[in-house]
């Protein structure tokens, strides 16, 4: 790749393409971004073999994966700011935290966007944003079905919203908890840690009923407005 322009291939509501834009924005990094709304998506998949975004093209590498790509920021921008401790246990904290951000807190944010029309409606808009309206209602429609397929056979899709309302409510309680006694998940500084979690939580505010349960947590609603 000859362009040196760091650019950033993306779909804007995605938690993972936020990630990637908080830690670039906390680097200090330039960089453009470029969206795969609407009908522009069998696009996105052949950026790369792994066929998902964020893709990220800087100093003519093409990198893939969030945490790959933060791992690669961290590596070759050792002047900008830290977001990996170098302290193993707090790197070991940072790397659980992380995981549960990609691995559970996701589909918590995945389920209150499918299964609720207006929240729906509010990502559809956010999907085919700069799309023409035909491509919208192939969104609403056919992108609905294939996304509950995922969401049901992950499992949680199958849960009634009651429960998982309220599983996801202990959650963040939890998490408030945790941020009552320090200002950062791991260590004195924020990491990649806070910035994984709290861009799951982002999506949830951007497009979920579920913000007041968020905003309603003083802690964790502070730490949300620093992250």
């Amino acid at each position: 790749m000859k362009n040196n322009t760091t650019v950033l291939h993306q779909w804007k509501i995605s938690p993972f393409c936020g990630k990637v834009r908080r830690i670039l924005d906390e680097k200090g990094i330039p960089y453009q971004t470029k969206n795969y709304n609407g009908m522009l998506v069998p696009f996105a998949a052949t950026l790369s073999g792994v066929g998902k975004l964020p893709v990220l093209d800087i100093k003519g590498e093409r990198v893939t994966d969030s945490h790959t790509i933060a791992v690669y920021l961290e590596q070759h921008y050792p002047d900008s700011k830290k977001l990996i401790p170098v302290d193993d246990q707090q790197k070991a904290l940072m790397t659980i935290y992380e995981d549960w951000a990609d691995s559970s807190l996701y589909w918590y944010n995945f389920y209150f966007r499918l299964k609720y029309d207006d929240a729906w409606e509010k990502a559809v808009d956010y999907f085919s944003e700069g799309r023409p309206f035909y491509e919208k209602m192939i969104v609403k429609v056919a992108g609905r079905r294939q996304y509950m397929k995922q969401l049901n056979g992950q499992g949680l899709g199958r849960y009634p919203k009651p429960q998982v309302e309220a599983n996801f409510i202990m959650l963040v309680e939890q998490l408030n908890m945790t941020l009552s006694k320090k200002d950062w998940l791991v260590g004195d500084t924020k990491s990649l840690a806070d910035i994984a979690v709290a861009s799951q939580l982002h999506e949830v505010i951007r497009t979920s009923h579920m913000v007041n349960a968020l905003t309603a947590l003083p802690f964790l609603n502070d730490w949300l407005k620093r992250t």
